[in-house]
């Protein structure tokens, strides 16, 4: 059934369960419709830090956040100024881990009260520790590895693991590979690596994310037996759905047959064309050279005539991305 619109002049007004199921639409989902959970991106620095308080406490950055109570919609939080929150003393050996997290809270969904609030939940004491789990419906905003040693929890190793979000169509910053495997959204999503300043854009499971902005994806370059990088480092670069292959490879001690194929190395398979592409190489030699990139990324080499001596090679040449031809 229809909720009451928002804004409402209803006489009842608008209910949360309601204003969650609204709210859910102004953030981005998952393919299955999810809400992304998470801070709204402004900045990339950490949420959660330690103190020198040797009462052990986590100090809490200004966000702005979208949880989820329960999975019938999503709620928006802030945190308006820095906040301390508290943990338990280290352990007398070993080490745990601390989750430090956010909750709003609903009396719909069984909560007492409705003033959202902060937590630590502190996992067992090991020398291989695990990490706890947090209540429902929690955002969790760091974790951090309190060893037996640390007085003060600015020693402890903390690590910034809340998720960013964004609006419908818009970027949603990654930190890393393993954060962007993790998101399955639906076709057309639009992400950030932040650890690499690479845009992509996710067009299907087949597909997965393909490069669209920022800096290019690298391939590196792997000699075989005689051959190695120039002068100009070889390689080939992903941008905007194409490959380009650039650099020299270089062999002091090469021997070749006429029309004979000699395997010069190889770049990932990942870069390589969809089928085996020929092209004409450019080299320091008097003769035609033919340069094979195949879909394993093996690069092989066929002369027009027989050469023993120094061999100069240079890469060139674009082809499209595999997966989308």
């Amino acid at each position: 059934m229809l909720t009451p619109s928002l804004p409402t002049e209803a006489p009842t007004g608008l209910s949360a369960a309601a204003h969650r199921r609204i709210e859910a639409s102004s953030v981005v989902r998952s393919a299955a419709g999810v809400p992304r959970v998470g801070v709204v991106a402004w900045t990339t620095d950490p949420i959660v830090t330690g103190t020198t308080d040797l009462a052990m406490t986590y100090q809490i950055a200004p966000f702005v956040a979208v949880t989820a109570r329960n999975s019938a919609g999503a709620e928006r939080v802030a945190n308006d100024s820095a906040v301390t929150v508290s943990t338990s003393a280290a352990p007398g050996s070993n080490s745990r881990i601390d989750v430090i997290w956010v909750r709003c809270l609903f009396p719909l969904a069984g909560d007492t009260g409705t003033a959202p609030l902060f937590g630590v939940t502190q996992g067992v004491a090991n020398a291989s520790p695990s990490k706890p789990s947090i209540p429902a419906g929690a955002l969790e905003l760091a974790t951090a590895r309190v060893t037996s040693s640390d007085l003060a929890t600015q020693t402890a190793v903390i690590t910034q693991t809340v998720p960013y979000t964004a609006a419908p169509g818009g970027v949603v910053w990654l930190r890393n590979a393993s954060e962007m495997a993790a998101w399955v959204p639906d076709v057309g999503a639009l992400a950030w690596r932040l650890d690499t300043s690479n845009g992509y854009q996710y067009l299907g499971s087949t597909i997965g994310w393909v490069h669209v902005s920022g800096k290019p994806e690298i391939g590196a370059y792997t000699g075989s037996t005689i051959y190695s990088a120039g002068g100009t480092i070889p390689r080939v670069l992903g941008m905007g759905g194409r490959i380009y292959a650039e650099g020299n490879i270089v062999s002091t001690s090469a021997t070749f047959t006429a029309g004979d194929p000699y395997t010069i190395g190889s770049i990932p398979a990942a870069f390589a064309p969809k089928v085996a592409l020929i092209q004409p190489a450019i080299t320091n030699i008097d003769g035609l050279v033919e340069l094979t990139v195949q879909p394993s990324g093996v690069l092989v080499a066929r002369l027009s005539k027989s050469f023993t001596g120094t061999l100069a090679l240079w890469l060139a040449g674009s082809w499209p991305d595999k997966r989308l031809v």
